[in-house]
């Protein structure tokens, strides 16, 4: 084994280590009698609805990745869309983060073409990220409209505010004709070439992939529509997500006011968002635990809130484990075009 792949088992270890940690300090603050009594009184018609609404979720996400693939010219059917989003909802479960089966992912949806790897790679992550904007956008709404109620979460907004302009700035960069090449001067840094070949071999390699990312970005300057509409969807998906939070809390009994779900759950999903643990486990859940208890929660509660959403992921992931099984899934574009 290698040092570098030595190095990043134990990265992973460590990481697993870390969550099985933060779950031990949970359960260790909490008392789990009193949870598991949370979760019997439970009124189980919420969590029907918040299942339902998941399934919503990932419809509307599947047309969002499809539309974006389209306008680099990757025509996916919805339902093979679909197909590598469930599969990516199950390898979640795995990977570093709620993120980490976007790898996956981009990986089978590469597979549907011989000529635009790199675009549809590009794509899958760009997918995710128009989603994180549109989870800065909403918890940063959230907390500016309910400043004169609640200042709870005021010292988060800075932060969102930066993120926020910091992403407005990056699709400027992108959407402005060549600016990449007339101020950076990565075009003389990726051309300078070496007496060695096969350092100018991966020069020429990344010259070529972060081309092709750039341009894959940049077609969206000439889809505006499919951009606008993409970001349009993604706000619509995370305001269902906090429905989504609202139906597990109205089911527990939280009694809490409604725009808090606005609040706590998208800033939770930043956090789970994070590839410091394995599903986000442990960090995603303190943030969810700590965020509804600011509102009068108690941790308990907050607990039983953080066993049923885990139980919704599982249930969203298994329909992916299956399709991932599924014959024809591991078959790659040229494979299919040589059997027919």
């Amino acid at each position: 084994m290698s040092s570098s792949k030595s190095k990043k088992n134990y990265l992973t270890y460590a990481k697993f280590i870390l969550a099985a940690a933060l779950l031990t300090f949970i359960i260790y603050k909490v008392d789990l009698t009193q949870s598991v009594q949370y979760l019997k009184e439970m009124n189980w018609w919420y969590f029907l609805l918040a299942v339902f609404l998941q399934w919503v979720i990932i419809f509307i996400g599947t047309h969002r990745l499809q539309i974006l693939l389209r306008a680099q010219e990757l025509n996916l059917s919805f339902w093979a869309t679909l197909k590598y989003n469930c599969i990516g909802y199950f390898f979640n479960l795995f990977s570093l983060g709620a993120t980490g089966g976007d790898m996956v992912k981009a990986f089978y949806v590469s597979r549907e073409t011989n000529h635009k790897k790199t675009e549809s790679v590009t794509v899958v992550f760009l997918d995710r990220l128009v989603g994180m904007v549109a989870v800065l956008l909403i918890a940063t709404g959230s907390i500016l409209a309910t400043l004169w109620i609640d200042s709870t979460f005021r010292p988060y907004l800075p932060y969102f505010s930066g993120l926020i302009l910091i992403v407005f700035l990056f699709v400027i960069f992108i959407f402005t004709k060549e600016f990449w090449k007339k101020h950076i001067l990565i075009d003389k840094i990726l051309n300078y070439r070496f007496n060695n070949k096969s350092i100018n071999k991966i020069i020429d390699f990344l010259t070529s992939t972060i081309s092709k990312i750039i341009g894959a970005l940049y077609t969206y300057r000439t889809h505006k529509t499919v951009a606008i509409i993409a970001l349009i969807e993604s706000i619509i998906l995370q305001l269902i997500m906090c429905g989504f939070a609202w139906s597990i809390g109205a089911g527990l009994g939280f009694g809490i006011p409604g725009y808090t779900y606005f609040i706590v759950f998208p800033v939770a999903t930043l956090v789970l968002a994070l590839p410091i643990t394995p599903a986000g486990l442990g960090l995603g859940d303190g943030a969810l635990i700590g965020g509804f208890m600011k509102f009068g929660v108690n941790k308990n509660l907050g607990t039983a809130f953080v066993v049923l959403y885990r139980l919704n992921t599982l249930l969203m992931s298994i329909p992916g484990f299956f399709l991932w099984l599924l014959p024809g899934t591991h078959i790659t574009r040229k494979e299919l075009e040589e059997n027919t």
